[in-house]
């Protein structure tokens, strides 16, 4: 609990820093959140360039506006928010490219060459499905599977009912099953 206090401490810290236009303190502030945004943009954008390019939009957003946040209050979900809106606006002028997944969560890795060949070439179909999928029904399904948040916290991060996120996501897995299924990688 008291590191808890000291992290949010040295937080505050550096954005009052950032406020009085330091430069240091901004690169500093954004180091430490540079993997949690990577892998956010990552996963609902399957494309390494423009996963840079999303983040390098999310930093000068942060850096217009830091000097408006509140350092009474919590960084990341400020920062969380940001980005969840720059991905929803530039979705919907870019197609998203297909980018092999870097989750092994979806499947076993095998040491079987043959088996790895087929594991490739399935992680690619399933990216492909997934970035075929309608855009709130990829961002719920990539904050729920990718960024591990409960259908609350989602709900908070979009700002949408319960229910429409519980739908999103239970659609969109619907979708998938389908998908899958008419790939021949899911039986029946």
């Amino acid at each position: 609990m008291e590191a808890d206090k000291l992290v949010d401490d040295a937080t505050a810290a550096l954005i009052r820093r950032c406020k009085n236009n330091d430069e240091n303190a901004y690169n500093q502030l954004l180091s430490l959140y540079e993997g949690y945004l990577y892998r956010l943009c990552f996963n609902y954008t399957r494309n390494k360039e423009e996963a840079l390019d999303m983040i390098q939009e999310v930093y000068i957003k942060v850096f217009r506006s830091l000097h408006y946040f509140d350092e009474t209050r919590p960084f990341l979900p400020w920062l969380k928010k940001i980005a969840i809106n720059t991905l929803i606006n530039n979705s919907r002028k870019n197609r998203i490219d297909e980018t092999p997944l870097q989750s092994e969560s979806f499947l076993q890795d095998n040491t079987n060459t043959e088996d790895l060949v087929v594991s490739n070439d399935t992680r690619n179909i399933i990216n492909n499905l997934i970035a075929e999928l309608p855009e709130s029904y990829r961002l719920a399904l990539t904050l729920r599977y990718y960024e591990n948040l409960n259908y609350e916290e989602i709900a908070s991060e979009l700002e949408q009912p319960l229910g429409t996120v519980k739908n999103s996501v239970h659609r969109a897995r619907n979708i998938l099953r389908k998908k899958m299924q008419a790939c021949e990688l899911l039986e029946v």
